[in-house]
């Protein structure tokens, strides 16, 4: 990293925070690596403590790094969490982004069923049916709601790649935080049958049947959503 000029000095806090991603870059450092003191990193970059803690605690806030008090500044590469929380925040005060969020919701859903029917064996299928049971049973509304989510992440889950499930995963939250305390016996009755149909085609290995079920499912969720959107705006 190269000291910060005096002429950059009135965004000071942005810039530091901006040296320090590419440091953790260019240095390849990954979980638990520690960065530099304080003082350390005021030395290098010409810049106050204060200045550093501003732009550490920048990067704490977005989940780059996590600050240990008495220890350090750690880089935290193996937890997108934070980042994904501050997306479903945009993606829930921006009302104009459903249609879009609905779009790539499908898109990754249906690619996760391509690689269920091509890959998955029947013990995750049976994981599916025993998470649909659960729905079936249960009463509680919040409890059906966490289920929902649950059923989604499996389907994702059978593609066994962690970035893809983490991003549908939050994607899902968004379409998930439609009240389902709101839901009427029909509604809930629909939701379950509709996972059983989507369901029988992956064991059926109908490709086609499955992502047409889905495609209907996720327009429900879909109309759950722009609902509530409409509910909060009047």
């Amino acid at each position: 990293m190269k000291p910060i000029q005096d002429k950059e000095r009135y965004t000071l806090s942005k810039i530091v925070s901006d040296n320090l991603r590419q440091y953790i870059v260019e240095n390849k450092m990954t979980t638990g690596d520690k960065l530099p003191s304080e003082r350390d990193l005021a030395e290098m970059l010409a810049v106050s403590r204060v200045i550093i803690r501003e732009a550490l605690r920048t990067l704490e806030s977005t989940g780059i790094i996590i600050i240990k008090h008495g220890e350090g500044a750690f880089v935290n590469t193996d937890d997108p969490t934070v980042i994904f929380n501050h997306l479903l925040l945009f993606w829930e005060m921006n009302t104009e982004k459903t249609d879009e969020l609905f779009e790539l919701r499908h898109l990754l859903e249906k690619t996760a069923i391509e690689h269920i029917i091509a890959n998955t064996e029947a013990e995750h299928l049976e994981e599916l049916h025993n998470i649909m049971e659960r729905m079936d049973k249960t009463t509680d509304p919040l409890s059906f709601k966490q289920l929902d989510i649950e059923f989604h992440r499996g389907l994702i889950q059978a593609t066994k790649n962690q970035l893809f499930t983490q991003l549908t995963d939050i994607i899902v939250k968004y379409f998930s935080n439609a009240p389902h305390s709101q839901m009427d016996e029909a509604d809930r009755m629909k939701t379950i049958q509709e996972h059983k149909l989507i369901l029988e085609a992956l064991k059926a290995k109908d490709k086609e049947l499955a992502i047409q079920l889905l495609s209907e499912h996720l327009q429900y969720a879909r109309k759950l959503k722009i609902e509530q959107k409409t509910r909060t705006v009047k």
